[in-house]
């Protein structure tokens, strides 16, 4: 009887096991993984201009691939779970403790943007997750767009790698961009995309946007889904980039004062914003055809 009892306890968890294998879902693996800067000016609420650098990670193979800021979702997946939820409360409050101490507000969580960019070769398709405003999120689906690339012989050595120009009009801005046939790969930072090989630099005529190759390398990572993915209202791009801009705009004009809410229920009082300036310098966002 007892070795009937052992048997059928070891069918269970063989049972048991197996259902649990089954339920992990498979994602696609990237073949190679790309670090770009994103450099960019914006405007404050107080209508300053300022420059910001941020750093994204390109997750690509031949039909699908991912474009995200790792400190992001690496904030998405902590808040995802109830376990990961108390640590990321745990860490803002060990950040504001830090920041009234010495001033460095650094250690407190904070994201960077919320861009993620998923870019299906297959469907076609290109899929934007982002901010517009203050705890706002939305997301929306467009047709793979279809560049209309000029390559010129210009050449440049980038990251080891002999590149081409190509020049392109997208949604508002002229791009110039620096691609490598030696990785055959039709992608590239942010949307960008579709040329005989993956693009290491892009740059904007203006010089408000560019994106900069740091590292490649192989990988053979999982490309996984973003997290939360219902907190995101599913939205028209033009609408998405019109609210994002009024937000932008209200967000100066009202003074107020801004008040962080600590997870031990505390406050934390900041200056008001002050009032935004003419933007003189034309500043603006990725994409500029929403106006």
């Amino acid at each position: 009887m007892k070795t009937i009892r052992i048997i059928r306890i070891l069918l269970l968890l063989s049972v048991t096991l197996c259902a649990n294998a089954k339920k992990k879902p498979e994602y696609p693996r990237a073949g190679i993984k790309v670090s770009y800067n994103y450099h960019y000016q914006a405007l404050r609420h107080d209508g300053e201009a300022v420059t910001n650098d941020h750093d994204y990670l390109l997750l690509a193979n031949s039909d699908y691939s991912k474009y995200y800021n790792y400190n992001n979702e690496y904030l998405d997946s902590l808040n995802s779970t109830p376990q990961g939820r108390k640590l990321h409360d745990n860490l803002i409050t060990i950040g504001i403790d830090k920041a009234l101490k010495d001033g460095d507000y650094s250690a407190i969580p904070h994201y960077k943007g919320a861009l993620y960019v998923f870019k299906s070769l297959q469907n076609r398709t290109t899929t934007v997750y982002d901010t517009y405003g203050l705890g706002e999120y939305g997301r929306y689906d467009e047709p793979f767009t279809e560049f209309v690339w000029s390559i010129s012989d210009s050449t440049k050595n980038v990251l080891g790698y002999d590149c081409f120009m190509a020049e392109t009009d997208y949604h508002g801005r002229h791009w110039t961009v620096w691609f490598t046939p030696e990785i055959p790969l039709q992608d590239g930072p942010w949307k960008l995309c579709g040329l005989p090989g993956l693009i290491l630099e892009a740059t904007d005529s203006t010089d408000q946007h560019s994106f900069i190759a740091t590292g490649v390398e192989n990988s053979n990572q999982e490309i996984y889904p973003i997290y939360e993915p219902r907190k995101y209202d599913k939205m028209k791009r033009i609408d998405m980039l019109k609210a994002y801009s009024d937000y932008k705009k209200n967000a100066g004009a009202t003074s107020r004062i801004l008040i962080m809410d600590t997870p031990d229920g505390s406050k934390v009082n900041m200056d008001a914003p002050k009032q935004r300036k003419a933007n003189s310098q034309n500043i603006d966002f990725l994409e500029t055809d929403y106006h």
